[in-house]
């Protein structure tokens, strides 16, 4: 056997890992008496794990290789050491390639002895106080009973720290050597991460991951007072170069390294918020990196796995990714939504190689409304086989989308093109044809119904004169606008000199922009708060600004006249406001300011102040108070069998968005009623995915937003798209300042020390003590349901048995004063977690069980 590979390949069962590929062929070994089988030349360390033969390690990780490699603390941690018949001594299982024929013993009188040494060594240099106190389980390590100095204690993670648990499980004797502070640096004045230099303990995880693995190098191992730590190469993350990617402090075994960005009780969530914010869940990462190569289509194609609609929501999405994006804690978000644009107006259909339609089904389903929710819930269940018909009141497909946002914003052959899309399925829209009854669709032989009939309904003003000629409501003045009907007999709507637009949202912006464009000379649009608290998006606000609009704040309307003497059709009477307390929204209440009205004349007055959707008590479903029909999260599944609903029929006045996302929800249950498998997910580009290789990029975190080409406020006398934009070069720029957060999530969490826990059954909890104590019950993850202490741990768990699918593994201590030791326990989760376990609390466990 060769004692002296110089080459291991850290080797996971994953085949998407690439060092899968790079191993050799499978050899048999035997590991603990175990014979397994493992890739020749992969590292012993990772066989073993890969097995589920658990070897502690705090320099390996299961995406790096080993950092003693690299002459982490001179020669590693050597926690991972065994034993190899035929071999003297004992070897560092990270560094040594597996060979045929193996025989690994992994613990020994020996090995933990040697393991205890060096874990000494290293806690040594880290304050470790805590790890030996009695009280240590929720304890707040801002106070402490033994009167230890703060810099000796435990930080903040203790509850979930790596370095603590593998303490635990090698033991840590009575010669650990006390902490002595150095006073190292700690940094807590710079975006995103927290560093405390003091709780290094010159694992070198964190430089293999940067310098390595990432290949951005703004890492290096420093040494103070004969200590050695890794710090950055310059004083600041900025000056050293750092990108922001979050792998030094994924793989960080203590709390030397910390993000306060995130959410500990979310942190998947958190650590890509962009995508999870996303109410389609689209792979924005993936796109975003993918507009930075260059390459349109292949984006378009990941956008395409979640919607059908990128050129609309590339121009129209609220873009709830934008607001989410992490590079806002460094400058400025990432232009998400306007690199969806940019992708899809360039792109070459190379997501068609690998849509799929599903052979006719034979099973028919009915959509009500051609809108964003009906529309995405047709193309999936096109895709899906069955034969979908869609109804629409209106002439022309789109819905809101159509006549709800102005074509300068969304023009109607980006429209027509992705509708189009949804026809080549063959889905049949019946346009001018409105539906009445829910029942004559089932007694066509439809057997399903969707209703996405949106929310066409306009709010009225509620004060006196509101019902008056040339007072309209949002939807209807749009839908006029889109049709073509403004100036013709087929309305009653005038536009004249002055238009007067109520309302600080986006679609106040829409209509007063419009109304431009429509001839009127002055539009007021009146807010009764300030800028500060207006809803509507800074680009539509600077839109009206450089179109003439007059934006006028702390005012609101008090009454509407018609004006029978003055030149304009109608009177509005303003009162001046002022900002009280908060209200319900978070935002300072407007307060009239008493003497304060005053009147204006003006010719036309548009509520846009919220939209309801309309009621159609021939569709037989529930509603709730303010007429929007109520579902099934889960499914959109009405209160009527058969009937599902989305959209802002469901949701009150939404975003494109949101509707789309819930037509999804409803495609994949229709497809499930219709006896489908339920499953509309899609992979259009499956061979694509981010390179851990970021490189190091000078002046990459220095790199302020691009902003995407308009055109001049001079030529916007018309419905032509506004917004024109990025140019190529701008777009890739403005992609590459993506930080990449998706990296981050991929990385795999380090192998822990097994758990105590067994499956929650009959003969398992038989064999559990009488004693007093506190059982938990965990999830299929292993993550605590219920932290219960009780006087008998047996008969508390048998209570629990086949009361809750959800509870699959427990876990027992003993502990005499029960009570107190569940508190320590529950607080000790919510130090970790951010939240009480599920079951904690009467009320909960009702309904948990």
């Amino acid at each position: 056997m060769n004692a002296s590979v110089q080459t291991v390949i850290w080797w996971k069962t994953s085949s998407s890992s690439p060092s899968a590929t790079e191993a050799g062929p499978l050899v048999k070994l035997t590991i603990d008496g175990r014979n397994i089988e493992a890739p020749e030349g992969a590292s012993l360390l990772s066989a073993a794990s890969a097995a589920g033969i658990y070897i502690p390690s705090l320099c390996a990780h299961p995406d790096l290789p080993p950092s003693c490699q690299r002459g982490a603390g001179d020669s590693g941690c050597n926690l991972c050491v065994v034993e190899i018949a035929g071999t003297s001594g004992m070897r560092t299982s990270c560094s040594v390639a597996v060979e045929a024929d193996m025989n690994v013993t992994t613990q020994s009188p020996a090995i933990d002895k040697l393991r205890k040494e060096r874990i000494a060594k290293t806690l040594g240099t880290h304050p470790h106080v805590c790890l030996t106190c009695p009280q240590r389980e929720g304890c707040s390590r801002t106070t402490c009973s033994f009167g230890n100095p703060v810099e000796t204690r435990c930080c903040s993670i203790f509850s979930n720290c790596e370095l603590r648990k593998v303490s635990d499980y090698v033991g840590i004797p009575a010669t650990t050597p006390p902490y002595k502070s150095i006073q190292l640096p700690v940094i807590k004045n710079e975006p995103f991460y927290d560093r405390d230099y003091n709780l290094c303990i010159d694992c070198r995880r964190c430089l293999v991951a940067c310098n390595d693995v990432r290949g951005v190098g703004c890492l290096e191992v420093k040494e103070t007072e004969g200590r050695k730590w890794v710090g950055t190469i310059a004083a600041t993350l900025i000056e050293s170069g750092c990108k922001f990617c979050s792998a030094c402090v994924t793989v960080c075994p203590t709390g030397a390294l910390m993000d306060r960005t995130l959410d500990v009780a979310h942190k998947e969530e958190s650590q890509v918020p962009c995508k999870h914010t996303c109410p389609a869940g689209i792979d924005v990462p993936r796109y975003v990196q993918l507009v930075g190569l260059g390459k349109y289509s292949e984006a378009v194609a990941v956008v395409r796995e979640k919607l059908p609609f990128p050129g609309i929501l590339g121009r129209a999405c609220f873009s709830p990714c934008e607001s989410a994006c992490r590079r806002k804690h460094l400058d400025e978000p990432i232009s998400i939504r306007s690199l969806k644009r940019i992708a899809a107006d360039n792109d070459t259909g190379l997501w068609r190689q690998y849509s799929k339609q599903l052979p006719p089904t034979g099973k028919k389903a009915a959509i009500i409304g051609a809108g964003p929710a009906g529309l995405t819930a047709a193309y999936y269940l096109a895709k899906k086989g069955h034969a979908v018909t869609v109804f629409d009141a209106l002439p022309a497909a789109g819905g809101m989308a159509r006549y709800g946002i102005p074509s300068y914003r969304v023009p109607l052959d980006v429209i027509d093109s992705e509708v189009a899309e949804v026809t080549k399925l063959g889905v049949d829209i019946r346009y001018n044809t409105r539906i009445e009854k829910v029942d004559a669709l089932f007694a066509e032989g439809h057997e399903a119904v969707f209703i996405g009939i949106g929310a066409q309904g306009g709010d009225k003003l509620g004060l006196p004169g509101d019902n008056l000629p040339n007072v309209v409501d949002s939807p209807t003045f749009l839908r006029a606008a889109t049709l073509g009907l403004i100036g013709t007999p087929d309305t009653d709507i005038v536009i004249g000199k002055r238009v007067a637009v109520i309302g600080g949202g986006n679609v106040a912006t829409d209509n007063a922009r419009s109304a431009r464009r429509l001839g009127a000379e002055v539009v007021d649009m009146v807010y009764r708060r300030t800028r500060e608290e207006m809803p509507a998006r800074d680009d539509e606000v600077l839109g009206c600004e450089e179109e003439g609009v007059n934006l006028r704040f702390l005012l609101a309307p008090k009454k509407i006249e018609l004006n029978e003497s003055g030149s304009s059709r109608l009177k509005i009477t303003y009162a001046k406001m002022e900002l009280g307390e908060p209200d319900a929204t978070g935002r300072r209440r407007p307060m009239e300011i008493a003497g304060s009205e005053f009147t204006e004349d003006v010719d036309l007055i548009i509520a846009a102040i919220g939209q309801y959707p309309k009621k159609y008590e021939g569709f037989g479903v529930l509603t709730n108070d303010k007429g929007r029909i109520t579902v099934r999260a889960d499914s959109m599944l009405t209160s009527k069998p058969g009937v599902y609903a989305g959209g802002d029929c469901v949701l009150g006045p939404s975003t494109l968005i949101d509707s789309v996302a819930q037509g999804r929800i409803a495609a994949a249950a229709i497809d499930s009623q219709l006896g489908g498998d339920g499953d509309i997910e899609e992979k259009l580009l499956p061979d694509w995915d981010s390179d851990p290789h970021i490189g190091r990029d000078e002046g990459f975190n220095q790199v302020k937003r691009f902003h995407p080409v308009f055109i001049d406020p001079a030529q916007r006398h018309n419905w032509d798209e506004v917004e024109l934009g990025f140019t190529a070069e701008t777009a890739q720029a403005e992609a590459l300042r993506c930080l990449k957060c998706n990296l981050a999530a991929k990385i795999e969490d380090m192998v822990l020390p097994p758990e105590s826990w067994l499956e929650l059954s009959d003969d398992n909890v038989a064999g559990v003590t009488e004693d007093s104590g506190v059982y938990q019950l965990l999830d299929a993850d292993k993550k605590a349901l219920v932290i219960k202490g009780v006087e008998n741990l047996r008969e508390g768990l048998q209570g629990m048995i086949g009361k809750s699918d959800e509870a699959k593994y427990f876990i027992v201590e003993l502990a005499p004063f029960f009570s107190q030791r569940e508190n320590q326990l529950v607080q000790a989760y919510m130090e970790q977690y951010g939240s009480m376990p599920k079951g904690v609390g009467a009320d909960e466990m009702d309904d948990l069980f």
